[in-house]
């Protein structure tokens, strides 16, 4: 009986995940970067960023344990949800690179890159700009994977439950 809440929670936590994923990559970052300078709206988006790049491994972790408190009842269901194991732990990773590595890297460049303009060396700021750019591009890439992870993941769920409903009381 408590089975249908379990997976009401991770539905819930995956559209919240994703929600906030389509939010702040399609219409807050646009947003700031066509309505502020680039150099505001990088402050303003360095501010975000962590707290959302932590949402993605934290609600991944607490989507893990809920599947594992799922197989208390049913010792089967990770086999039956193999590929949504498997794609929570992906964007657990993702989302810990992005937060612990990569964006720390990138803001480390930025900020060297806005001290060496404000010394006035302008080709040491640009090959620093360049690295920064190279880290941006990988980290833009590995969150748009974790969007398409999420839409899996939420559609996986969603499937999975309407199939095997009648054995779920769902």
């Amino acid at each position: 009986m408590w089975d249908k809440y379990v997976y009401g929670l991770i539905i819930f936590l995956l559209l919240c995940l994703l929600g906030g994923s389509i939010f702040i990559t399609f219409i807050y970052t646009p947003y700031l970067f066509s309505h502020y300078s680039t150099k505001e709206a990088g402050e303003m988006v360095s501010k975000i960023f962590p707290f959302y790049f932590k949402s993605g491994w934290i609600i991944g972790i607490v989507i893990y344990t809920l599947v594992g408190v799922l197989s208390l009842k049913e010792k089967e269901i990770i086999k039956k949800l193999k590929w949504f194991v498997i794609a929570t732990a992906v964007l657990i990773l993702i989302s810990m690179a992005l937060d612990r590595a990569i964006l720390p890297i990138a803001e480390g460049l930025k900020s060297q890159y806005y001290d060496l303009l404000n010394e006035g060396k302008q080709n040491e700021a640009e090959i620093i700009f360049s690295r920064f750019k190279t880290f941006h591009g990988i980290s833009s890439v590995l969150n748009l994977i974790n969007i398409i992870i999420e839409v899996f993941m939420l559609i996986y769920i969603l499937k999975f439950l309407k199939k095997f409903r009648k054995s779920f009381s769902i």
